[in-house]
């Protein structure tokens, strides 16, 4: 009963502690990494160091093992024990570590050393035989420590199951403990003469905490220090307030904001209203405690009162941060003006409710509280939490959602019944149980509504990122590289992730809500961290994290590496755009490259292994996957002989256009009018392709013409040749000319050359000069003629004969 009752005492700590835990499931096992049991360096190297001895962990555990057959043990003994077991766990994993790595190193001078002389061979000489007694001593002795790591291994995993049955035991024993109903008149009798009599000692708390000669440091050096925390938060707090509310907070002269404005302002709101605060409190709280002045039950009673106001100020932030009261258009959630305003009337009753049952709770902290008085305080946090859950599921509060809120109000709506069976327990005297599933069902709600709020604003946030350039968001899309809307693969991706990410903070919040410790789920995601051995292969969550760590590291290096190479050649003047292009794509490719080698040497894996398995593919890749890998292999070719260049005007085949993109795989080329042709990379090495622009942008145009038969072809040339050299764009040198090229069939035919600076430009030019051509040719009575042909028919005088007389309705006359 009395552990029964220092868990179910002090709930509220939790709430504040879930963000620290779910945090520290990534950090400390980052810490914990750190070898404390190294050997000095080049132990390893040499070989032939003194060996250290290996950790006698038989009084270590046996140690845990006492304490653990204690009758005694709580729940913070327990926590010890875990935590004690946890890094007894990191030692013993790291001796083993070390041991493996000390004995391959002796393996392989011995190996170095080569078999031992055979009967009848020449005998060795005596320091070599001497060396390889030593070795062969040395690696038989770094296997039995192995051994021994492993055994203590074994041991302590069995040890943590142990620990944790134990107080899943003590847990259900304290769920299914019955007390005296608090319809009997001898359970306020009894608890309220035990607080009585342990409220005398809490009275005199603050007296002996005053006269304590305990090691502490002066008052003055105190007051110094929080001097200096109260100048820190009038510098950095309150001006930090001021511009978080002034650059995200909410402004009166939006109304319509974003989900993903109003959940900015809303975090903004709360970080301003309980955050900062909180963070001045305990700062100050620190002070105290980290002077001496926060020791025994004075100091139990402060580090309660702290977590009181924790709560309160994290219902007071919340409550402004999601209804928004000064701001309605900015809340998260719209209720109408009397829900919102009877909702924030409840959160302040609870907020001076959780601070006077702070105080309530504060006797039953003294050594001897009696068990009637702890009955009669669980019953009180049991009642008081069980009120609370059922203020903020009435339903009437939340009537007013809307259908994409509609999972809300079921969850209020069965949160409002298994509250009422909370009420009935308390009756019943199972004060543990109703205190339990109140508490329990206030955190998941919590949980969850944030859960949802979250995800709703981050997918909000998502879709500005992808669909709209010039939002709020444009600073992360140029670092992302997005220069127009996100694909819809990578928005289904990204979304995954946020999912992923947010259930998993989720679940965490959960399993504190419902009674797992943050010390049981630091001891999962250490065992996780460190790794799960299946069969011979072990999974580490570490080396995962670690890998993708160093993958996310390279790749955005190697981005902002080739943007920052991009942004420099494009300020130089003379740099092709195709070579620029060549550059910062062969600089991605190589980092790339470096970043996934990298990221698979943190996994773990050896590289020659994957040789070895890369060979043995090899074959299969070459019948399979020839296409794609003769694609890639072509576009390297492209990027270093660069044949055509992003920016060239190409001619594949039937298809014409512009390179815009030169991919690994294949090339984009996108033609006049405005269509993308992907054309894979080994089609532009293997056919032949037209570039008009591979080496310069030097160009000719031809213009054909034909002049009717009789013209004075001096003249002409004059003429046409005038329109070239009239023609600004045309080049002087190479000189531009006119050629007679042929006598045709109804026209005498020239052709107009001329040379322009500018490829690009020849259908306009090629325009420009048709259109002078025409109005010179006219000026002149120079006679473009159309397309003719003469027609030679025999025995043309009888035909005429026929027609006059079928003019004159004559009959022919006969020949």
């Amino acid at each position: 009963m009395l552990n029964q009752a220092k868990t179910i005492i002090r709930p509220t700590g939790s709430f504040c502690r879930i963000l620290c835990l779910a945090l520290a499931i990534l950090f400390v096992p980052a810490a914990g990494t750190a070898p404390s049991l190294a050997q000095p360096a080049g132990t390893a190297a040499s070989g032939m160091t003194e060996l250290r001895k290996p950790t006698n962990w038989d009084a270590a555990l046996g140690a845990v093992a006492r304490q653990l057959r204690d009758p005694r043990m709580d729940d913070e003994g327990f926590t010890r024990l875990r935590a004690e077991l946890d890094r007894l766990r990191v030692a013993a994993s790291q001796e083993r570590d070390q041991f493996k790595q000390a004995a391959t190193a002796a393996q392989t001078q011995l190996d170095a050393l080569g078999p031992a002389p055979a009967a009848g061979q020449p005998r060795e000489s005596a320091a070599v035989a001497e060396s390889r007694r030593q070795l062969s001593a040395r690696l038989q002795a770094l296997q039995d420590g192995v051994k021994q790591s492993e055994l203590a291994l074994a041991r302590i995993i069995a040890m943590q199951d142990d620990v944790g049955a134990e107080a899943r035991r003590q847990f259900t024993r304290q769920l299914i403990y019955r007390g005296v109903s608090p319809i009997s008149p001898a359970f306020w009798r009894d608890g309220i003469a035990d607080i009585a009599a342990a409220a005398e000692q809490v009275m005199a708390a603050p007296q002996e905490w005053w006269e304590a000669t305990g090691e502490r440091r002066s008052g003055t050096t105190t007051l110094m220090q929080m001097a200096v925390v109260a100048l820190l938060a009038i510098v950095l707090v309150f001006p930090m307030q001021r511009w978080l509310h002034r650059h995200y907070g909410t402004r009166s002269d939006i109304e319509s904001p974003s989900p993903a404005r109003r959940t900015v302002a809303a975090f903004t709101e709360l970080m301003n209203r309980t955050a900062m605060p909180l963070a001045v409190l305990w700062a100050a709280y620190g002070v105290v405690a980290g002077n001496g002045w926060a020791s025994g039950l004075a100091g139990a009673l402060l580090h309660a009162l702290m977590l009181a106001l924790s709560m309160a100020l994290l219902a007071h932030g919340l409550v402004y941060a999601i209804l928004a009261p000064r701001n309605p258009a900015w809340a998260v959630i719209q209720l109408h003006q009397l829900q919102r305003d009877s909702l924030l009337w409840r959160v302040a009753v609870f907020a001076v409710g959780i601070v006077l049952v702070a105080v309530l709770v504060a006797p039953s902290r003294t050594p001897d509280f009696g068990s009637a008085g702890r009955d009669l305080v669980i019953a009180a946090v049991a009642l008081f939490l069980a009120i609370a859950n059922l203020a903020f599921a009435d339903p009437r509060l939340w009537r007013q959602l809307g259908d994409d809120l509609r999972p809300l109000r079921l969850l209020t709506g069965v949160i409002f019944t298994l509250n009422l069976v909370a009420l009935a327990a308390i009756l019943l005297g199972y004060y543990s149980f109703a205190a339990f599933l109140s508490y329990a069902l206030l955190g998941s709600a919590l949980a969850l509504a944030a859960y949802s709020v979250v995800r709703t604003a981050i997918r909000d946030g998502l879709n500005n990122l992808a669909d709209s350039p010039e939002s709020r968001f444009r600073v992360l899309r140029k670092t992302l590289g997005l220069t127009g809307p996100m694909s819809t693969t990578t928005q289904l991706f990204l979304g995954l992730l946020v999912d992923i990410i947010l259930f998993f903070l989720l679940l965490i919040a959960l399993a504190l809500a419902w009674g797992m410790s943050g010390a049981t789920l630091v001891a999962y995601a250490l065992e996780l961290f460190y790794g799960v051995t299946i069969g011979p292969v072990t999974i580490s969550l570490g080396n995962i994290l670690g890998a993708i760590v160093v993958l996310v590291i390279g790749i955005g290096v190697t981005r902002l590496l080739s943007g920052g190479l991009n942004s420099r050649l494009e300020q130089q003047s003379g740099i092709d755009p195709g070579v620029r292009n060549s550059m910062v794509t062969g600089l991605t490719y190589a980092g790339y490259l470096l970043a996934g080698v990298a990221s698979i040497g943190a996994v773990g894996l050896d590289l020659s292994n994957l040789a070895i398995i890369a060979g043995a593919l090899s074959v299969g890749i070459g019948f399979g996957l020839q296409n794609i890998v003769n694609n890639f292999v072509s576009g390297l070719i492209l990027l270093i002989e660069r044949p055509v260049k992003v920016g060239d005007w190409v001619v594949v085949g039937d298809r014409e256009g512009y390179v815009r993109r030169i991919n690994v795989r294949s090339t984009e080329i996108e033609t006049f009018p405005r269509a993308s042709v992907i054309i894979p990379n080994s089609d532009l090495i293997s056919s032949p392709v037209m570039n008009w622009t591979h080496r310069n942008r030097l160009g000719r145009i031809d213009i054909n013409i034909g002049l009717a038969y009789g013209t004075d072809v001096d003249k002409a040339r004059d003429v046409l040749l005038d329109c070239l050299k009239r023609h600004r764009d045309i080049l002087a040198i190479p000189e531009p000319m006119v050629v007679f090229r042929d006598f045709g069939d109804s026209a005498l035919m020239f052709a107009l050359r001329g040379f322009i600076a500018d490829v690009e430009r020849r259908m306009s030019i090629e325009s420009d000069l048709r259109f002078a051509i025409y109005k010179a040719c006219s000026a002149n009575g120079i006679e473009i003629p159309y397309a003719q042909s003469d027609v030679h028919l025999a025995d043309i005088d009888r035909l005429e004969k026929m027609v006059l007389a079928l003019a004159g309705n004559k009959k022919p006359a006969a020949d």
